[in-house]
């Protein structure tokens, strides 16, 4: 695919946006909340020429990256080399480090929380101690797009694994309605503090890579460990806060009708449909839903349920992202899938709202890569491993509530 086919997509997508906007616009300079059957029905076709554009771009950039994979595996490889005289100069210091390492060596991919930060708005990030520059941003770019759940925490990373006591106030301080009389007696309101411990537990896995592979340049050993370590780790971190916030998150802010078990119920009742979801928002304080942390966490199988909602005008409750690389929301607040959370059922908590910095995501030690020889001698393999130690607590149990369902 040529520069320019994808240029000309990319541009037919942003005219179709602002189109899009433009009709909003135009009932809104008007004085409308509401739009005519006609601006509806051009709203329709602009979104599915939208969606069309953005399918076509999309394959025409997967084209572009498979060519230029194949190009990078020649370059990469000894007659690429040879034909540019390279010589193996150009390996990277991770492929290097993949064939010249000593057994037991260790790979360390040291992190913090600016870094994973800056990660999860797509910005480069600095690096720290003595692991090659590179690995690290594309190791964990791969884990926060697999585990949209870490956009929102509070991540913190430490050197050790020691238990943290984590100060948590289940109980604020407040003010008494009764105005308070010369000389009388101040009212007493204290807040219950107390500690919760942050622990870490080791999660990882080992792969075992013939060595004919590592012989040859061509194959990316680079870009598949980092591909597979970043996701199978990420989402395994992400896992961890899931479990933390299903346990430490426990008000609900809304519960579904009896006999609604398996989605949000008729949309045109009222109290059930988009309701329960206006219910649950308006369940979370204003100073929580003002907090760069605050969105809505869901399953798959919940997105699917809630995608279908459609207003009494029949506008979509769920709103596409109309850029890429920004989150989809619903009544203007983004979307996070987590698919450790519930499906719809019978006593479950399939849909969360409120502010995730109050989940603390903890890992210690940063990602670790470690190789041996011996491990797989007998079979003529490299053993790769990849490590992460993490842990998760939520420190305020108003902070996020759950849409819950009621017993069969």
């Amino acid at each position: 695919m040529s520069a320019a086919y994808i240029k000309q997509l990319e541009e037919l997508r942003d005219g179709l946006a602002e189109a899009t906007v433009a009709v909003i616009n135009g009932a809104t300079k008007e004085g409308r909340s509401l739009l005519t059957a006609d601006e509806r029905q051009n709203l329709d076709n602009l979104e599915e020429a939208r969606l069309d554009a953005e399918k076509r771009l999309a394959k025409a950039k997967e084209a572009e990256q498979r060519a230029a994979d194949i190009e990078a595996s020649f370059r990469n490889s000894p007659e690429g080399r040879e034909a540019e005289g390279r010589g193996s100069a150009s390996d990277s210091a991770f492929a290097t480090w993949i064939r010249e390492s000593r057994a037991g060596e260790k790979y360390d991919v040291p992190m913090n929380s600016r870094a994973l930060l800056a990660a999860a708005e797509k910005r480069a990030m600095s690096m720290g101690g003595t692991a090659p520059a590179g690995v690290h941003n594309q190791l964990w770019e791969y884990a926060v797009e697999s585990s949209e759940l870490l956009t929102y925490v509070q991540l913190m990373t430490t050197t050790d694994g020691n238990t943290i006591p984590m100060p948590r106030a289940t109980v604020h301080a407040d003010v008494d309605d009764a105005d308070i009389a010369p000389n009388g007696a101040i009212p007493d309101s204290d807040s219950t503090i107390n500690t919760v411990d942050l622990s870490v537990a080791k999660r990882g896995f080992k792969t075992a890579v013939p060595n004919e592979l590592i012989a040859d340049a061509a194959f990316d050993v680079e870009g598949y460990v980092a591909r597979n370590a970043g996701r199978a780790l990420g989402n395994e971190v992400a896992r961890a806060g899931a479990v933390a916030a299903e346990a430490g998150f426990t008000v609900t802010g809304v519960t579904t009708p009896a006999g609604v078990l398996t989605g949000l119920g008729n949309q045109s009742t009222v109290g059930q449909g988009s309701d329960l979801l206006v219910d649950l928002l308006h369940s979370v304080i204003a100073p929580y839903r003002a907090s760069s942390g605050v969105a809505f966490g869901m399953s798959d199988s919940a997105a699917a349920i809630v995608r279908k909602l459609k207003t009494s005008t029949g506008e979509p409750v769920w709103q596409d992202a109309l850029v890429a690389g920004n989150p989809d929301l619903i009544l203007g607040k983004p979307v996070a899938i987590v698919p450790q959370f519930d499906p719809f059922a019978a006593s479950s908590k399939p849909i969360w709202f409120g502010d995730w910095k109050a989940l603390v995501v903890r890992i210690a030690g940063g990602l670790r890569f470690e190789r041996s020889a011996e491990a797989g001698f007998g079979n003529d393999q490299t053993v790769f491993r990849a490590l992460v130690r993490r842990g998760a607590v939520a420190l305020d149990p108003n902070a996020v509530k759950a849409l819950a369902t009621p017993a069969a």
